[in-house]
């Protein structure tokens, strides 16, 4: 059955993806409060003398404050709304701002696909610490109206016409740019893919119809990346297999030992890579394919077409194809 509706949206808590990036993210916190011991997290208590607005006392700050433990994401946000920046060095700054603060970046990342969403609450610093990510995503949704269909991905007018496109060119840019180093950091897409999958679980449409766009070109983006590194890999072996043929006294001893190395260490980059993917098909794609909303539906199956052309190799087979058929018989 390949009818959506409400009854069939599976919540995604306990699935061994999310069970994964928690016990990450728990590990990496302790190695950092280790290593770090000026990070001390203080029990919030009652009674404070300071003041506080409703939104601050749910952890929440307006986007107009400018206060120390919240990122702001609207410089991301306006370069792709407006599409005059060059996305290439918007980014570029971004991955310095993350090098120097990595806690600081994952915000401002996830702050722009929040405003992407057209929600206006704000992820802070504080919140991200203490709270899961389902505690994160109820806050932000008392920020929105869940009926409401107004928001920027289907919103009219000349201003809004390129935003999906620029907001897939700055994921796909993003992807690029960690490729050779951070795509395989244990935090920085954990993090944020972790984060998608629960706000595209949400009810509220703008939420899901956002996240899941943003999380499909994440993947296609990858697949992309895989494909290159499962080539870079073959080549790899294949010359430390022809180096360990040649007899002994034209075999150089450090040339064969520099190509396992490089050998184990993108096997390694294809293992984590191969865990991204997975979790995001089984995560966000075979819950929102079959989405009540249309274009969810077909933003999935778009770009599955991708990753078709990419990775025949890892897609075109029994198990992903079979999605395809299904929705041939799509009633929209």
């Amino acid at each position: 059955d390949t009818e959506p509706s409400e009854d069939e949206d599976i919540s995604l808590t306990g699935s061994d993806f999310e069970f994964q990036l928690t016990t990450s993210k728990r590990k990496l916190n302790s190695t950092q409060e280790a290593a770090s011991p000026k990070r001390v997290r203080h029990p919030s208590v009652s009674g404070s003398s300071q003041s506080q607005t409703p939104e601050e006392s749910q952890g929440l700050r307006p986007r107009s404050a400018q206060a120390d433990g919240r990122a702001t994401a609207c410089h991301l946000y306006e370069a792709v709304r407006s599409g005059r920046s060059a996305l290439l060095t918007v980014i570029d700054d971004w991955l310095e701002e993350y090098r120097r603060d990595r806690e600081a970046g994952i915000l401002e990342l996830i702050n722009f696909v929040v405003q992407c969403s057209g929600c206006k609450g704000v992820v802070t610093r504080e919140m991200f610490s203490r709270l899961q990510n389902a505690d994160i995503i109820s806050q932000l949704t008392t920020e929105f109206n869940e009926d409401s269909v107004s928001y920027p991905l289907v919103s009219v007018g000349s201003q809004w016409r390129r935003f999906s496109e620029g907001v897939c060119e700055f994921v796909s840019l993003l992807v690029r740019g960690c490729r050779n180093s951070l795509l395989y950091d244990d935090f920085l897409f954990s993090s944020f893919i972790a984060l998608l999958t629960g706000l595209a679980d949400s009810q509220v449409r703008a939420f899901r119809h956002t996240s899941t766009l943003i999380t499909m070109r994440l993947m296609s983006s990858i697949v992309s990346v895989a494909g290159e590194v499962n080539a870079q890999a073959l080549m790899t072996r294949r010359r430390c297999e022809l180096e360990k043929n040649k007899s002994v006294e034209h075999r150089a001893i450090d040339r064969i030992e520099e190509l396992e190395d490089s050998y184990r260490e993108l096997r390694e980059h294809q293992e984590d890579l191969r865990s991204l993917m997975n979790g995001i098909f089984k995560g966000v794609f075979i819950h929102r394919y079959r989405d009540r909303v249309p274009e969810i539906r077909a933003v999935c199956m778009e770009e599955m077409g991708v990753w078709l052309r990419e990775n025949p190799a890892s897609f075109l087979n029994d198990e992903h194809l079979k999605y395809v058929g299904w929705m041939l018989h799509d009633k929209v």
